[in-house]
């Protein structure tokens, strides 16, 4: 029995001071690059970007997105389209033009796309002035001007105006 507590005491000091040891040695390399740049930016460098920057940030042109096209064209649903994969809490959105069709239809959904909390998407603009209108009509609610083919294609709509939310697509 002496001899077995012996031995434990034995395992339990070499274990010490091999542990000892491990926390003193030298750290582990895992990947050396070679003296060659790791990617990862230094704080030099940062500061080398920092100094080459402009002093004042340059004024972005935007009248150079116009025109902005789709092959959406103003048009009726003949019902609501129920989407396949239905997705709950997504933000629903609204797609509109700067045809007539589209503004009587914002202006009568208006109360209820804000109430819903709906962004609204606008195609076929020809230029900024004609996109600012159709924003100032569209207050409070959000409005961005972009192509809207490929979800028009996913969603499989031809039309606008449309709401789609995370479970239809309706007008």
């Amino acid at each position: 029995m002496l001899r077995i507590l012996k031995t434990k005491k034995n395992i339990f000091f070499m274990l010490l001071i091999l542990m000892g040891q491990a926390v003193c040695a030298e750290p582990i390399v895992i990947r050396d690059y070679g003296g060659r740049d790791s990617g990862v930016p230094t704080k030099e460098s940062m500061m080398q970007l920092a100094r080459e920057m402009p002093a004042k940030p340059q004024a972005f042109d935007d009248t150079a997105r116009y025109p902005i096209r789709s092959s959406l064209r103003p048009g009726y649903l003949d019902q609501p389209q129920k989407l396949r994969n239905p997705v709950k809490g997504v933000q629903p959105f609204f797609i509109i033009s700067n045809d007539e069709f589209s503004r009587d239809w914002l202006e009568k959904n208006k109360h209820y796309l804000v109430k819903i909390g709906a962004q609204g998407l606008a195609t076929n603009i020809n230029n900024k002035s004609i996109f600012l209108e159709l924003e100032k009509l569209a207050k409070p609610l959000p409005l961005v001007a972009l192509p809207v083919d490929e979800i028009a294609q996913i969603l499989t709509i031809e039309v606008y105006p449309v709401l789609v939310t995370g479970e239809e697509i309706a007008q």
